[in-house]
């Protein structure tokens, strides 16, 4: 376990705009941080980092915490992982034991399969550098292609031995339990002999990293001749999805990020060369075909994409199935087609940075112009070759997610594509309304489609409650330790008021979350005398932490709701919250009331309430009538 004095200690230390700075692009906005939410897909920045409060928010999508909260969404890491992420980042020492082998083993599989990853590439690099096979094969390989050291270092390059089990060997030395070997696909079991043996005998290494550059994984080029495969890769474990992962992506993402365009190649030697020749903003899919999680990981730093994929048919078909999905995620997606026989490896050795720089923003025609020259629209004949080309293009264009980007298209392109304007929009309106009803089908959300006066009768009395109990916790967390002037010209707090007048009618929070935080505020105001909203920013249990987090974020999001309704007061909401407070209070109690109302309701409508029970329901239907009164609601 980490100490709680060493937790303390990384959540003073963490700034919470340099944790997100890290993966986010983010720009100063007055106190403020805005960028584009790296949890769902957005062009107009809804994405706000607040130092002061030390969380980030997104009014997008909902999503908000604090630094640690951000790692573990963002790296899908443990509450210790994430903890341990940031301290590294800030050189915070984390006393803890090392792992004995017997511990190892009982350890969890996935921080085993990380550890063992790691060891594999420094096992690797070792070879590579101070042994003389791995001098005279691997490192001259490397140096062959082109990779000066100061590249070969900085990507981690390795080299395993020709001998059949020689890494399996050194990390069975070291401690490491056969069985993560294996898992990690860094090992094999021979089936006739039973023995352990290299997955990437006499092979070239690659690491294969995370965003944050853990190592998840290999590539590996082969040096003999009869290997089954020229290039291996590592198999899915645990740590390792080849969908979600980008080969160069944790040494290109701040390129990315500044260039506002990232290129993605399609091998590992197209990163490396492109990144030695002084283009960084380049990421490859790592041998396999481009995923819908690679095109958001990219969404998260740049706008722009660039295909350079190889010019054979493969390479076509690859780029043909990867422009849909880019445009689909509301990229804008080009394709630089090279002269026969090159790629983006060879080729950046031929040229000085600054040509190919220049080669890249001439050559990177747009998605429309590099289908109309590969198809050969201009120079077919065949009506219906002609017919199937365009209508190709037209489903492309209805990929587009922005309705004014989709009109640009067919005003820019009607001529090209000899299409009048009229019709094209009108086939591109088509396509997508096909496309849009084929992928919705079973994926909407029933509630969401309901008009707002159906989804309000959908609220049952519970729900209610849930609400006017959310509302009372948000301003306590926002403005429990703000103090009014009673009648008696006493001094009182806005918790004080809620905890007495609240505990006067025994109400209790029927929400168990809610409930939680509630005692929660009470206890630490007990202990400290005031609400630390640090306290619940930093919280272990994620509910409350997350809860405080959106209160804060929407600290005035129901302002605007109190005026329009109630008619209460014109100006922000603590300049009145007193009365604020006291209308949240009696909301909740009306919302308790309605609660055995509706009970006592149901009683009768069953035909199983008695006398005392028919006068209570006409005690709480009065209570109900004074309060919507001073409410100034209609009663319903």
């Amino acid at each position: 376990m980490i100490p709680k004095e060493t937790i303390d200690q990384i959540f003073e230390t963490a700034r919470i705009e340099e944790i997100v700075g890290d993966f986010v692009s983010l720009k100063k906005r007055g106190r403020n941080y805005i960028g584009n939410c790296p949890f769902h897909n957005e062009k107009t920045p809804s994405f706000t980092v607040s130092p002061a409060k030390g969380i980030y928010k997104c009014f997008g999508c909902g999503k908000g915490g604090n630094s640690i909260n951000f790692i573990m969404e963002i790296e899908h890491y443990n509450y210790p992982e994430a903890l341990k992420f940031v301290a590294k980042k800030y050189n915070i020492e984390i006393d803890e034991e090392e792992l004995s082998s017997e511990q190892e083993e009982r350890a969890n599989e996935k921080d085993s399969l990380f550890i063992v990853s790691n060891y594999a590439k420094e096992y690797f690099q070792d070879v590579l550098w101070n042994t003389e096979e791995g001098k005279s094969v691997g490192l001259s390989y490397f140096k062959e292609r082109g990779f000066t050291e100061e590249t070969i270092k900085k990507f981690e390059l390795g080299y395993n031995p020709k001998s059949k089990d020689a890494f399996s060997k050194a990390a069975i030395k070291k401690a490491y339990d056969k069985e993560i070997l294996v898992s990690a696909g860094l090992s094999l079991i021979n089936e006739s002999s039973g023995q352990i043996v290299d997955r990437f005998k006499e092979r070239a290494m690659f690491p294969i990293q995370s965003y944050s550059g853990r190592t998840l994984g290999f590539g590996g080029r082969a040096f003999n001749l009869n290997a089954k495969a020229k290039y291996l890769n590592s198999p899915e474990t645990l740590i390792y999805h080849k969908s979600k992962v980008l080969y160069g992506l944790n040494y290109s993402k701040n390129a990315i990020g500044k260039e506002g365009i990232c290129y993605i190649v399609e091998g590992y030697t197209d990163v490396i060369s492109m990144h030695q020749n002084g283009i960084e903003n380049v990421v490859s899919a790592s041998g396999t075909a481009l995923t819908l999680e690679q095109i958001k990981l990219i969404n998260r730093l740049a706008n722009n994409v660039v295909l350079l994929f190889d010019g054979d048919n493969a390479g076509i078909k690859a780029t043909y199935k990867s422009i849909n999905m880019i445009l689909k995620e509301g990229l804008n997606v080009k394709i630089a087609a090279f002269p026969e026989g090159e790629d983006p490896d060879s080729f950046s050795k031929k040229l000085s940075t600054d040509d190919f720089k220049e080669f890249l923003t001439t050559k990177s025609v747009d998605f429309i112009d590099y289908k109309i020259k590969i198809s050969d629209l201009n120079t077919i004949d065949d009506p219906t070759k002609i017919t199937n080309i365009k209508r190709d293009i037209i489903e492309s264009i209805s990929c587009i997610p922005d309705s004014l980007n989709r009109s640009q298209y067919c005003k820019t392109f009607s001529k090209k594509l000899d299409i009048a304007e009229n019709v094209l929009l009108n086939e591109v309106a088509k396509t997508r309304a096909n496309i849009g009803s084929f992928e919705q089908v079973g994926t909407r959300n029933k509630i969401s489609e309901q008009p707002a006066k159906k989804l309000k009768e959908t609220l049952n009395s519970d729900e209610k409650l849930m609400k006017l109990e959310e509302e009372i916790l948000r301003i306590l967390i926002n403005y429990g330790n703000d103090t009014f002037t009673t009648e008696d010209d006493e001094q009182e707090s806005v918790a004080a008021l809620i905890f007495s007048d609240l505990d006067a009618d025994n109400i209790i929070f029927t929400n168990s979350g809610f409930h939680a935080m509630y005692i929660e505020i009470i206890r630490v105001i007990e202990k400290k005398g005031i609400i630390d909203l640090q306290h619940f920013i930093n919280h272990q249990n994620s509910e409350i932490s997350q809860k405080a987090i959106d209160f804060i974020s929407n600290k005035h999001s129901i302002s605007n709701n109190w005026v329009d309704r109630h008619k209460i007061y014109t100006g922000r909401e603590n300049e009145k919250i007193r009365k604020t407070t006291e209308k949240a209070i009696l909301s909740l109690k009306k919302g308790h009331i309605d609660k055995q109302i509706n009970d006592l309701q149901l009683k009768i409508k069953n035909g199983s309430i008695n006398t005392e029970g028919i006068k209570l329901l006409s005690r709480l239907i009065q209570i109900k009538t004074q309060i919507a009164k001073y409410l100034g609601r209609n009663v319903g």
